[in-house]
């Protein structure tokens, strides 16, 4: 016998991706720059590749979440 949920999946929404991708991303920041001086780059030389670099990848998480919410492999 076979038993069938009646319970809905939830699904995330753009504006939680998006809030759970800028969280994160500012912890990456914080961290990209603090490793950046930490390894000899000057205050004012450290922000701009850190600011690069974030932009770039918080693009590329964003998508990449939204990409997973699409996929039903492990949901119940």
């Amino acid at each position: 016998m076979t038993h069938i949920s009646n319970t809905k999946i939830k699904m995330e929404t753009r504006t939680r991706t998006l809030v759970k991708t800028l969280i994160y991303r500012c912890w990456v920041l914080l961290s990209t720059y603090t490793l950046l001086v930490m390894t000899g780059q000057n205050l004012d030389e450290a922000i701009v590749p850190t600011i690069i670099i974030n932009c770039v990848w918080m693009t590329s998480y964003y998508c990449y979440e939204r990409l997973w919410t699409r996929i039903q492999w492990g949901k119940q």
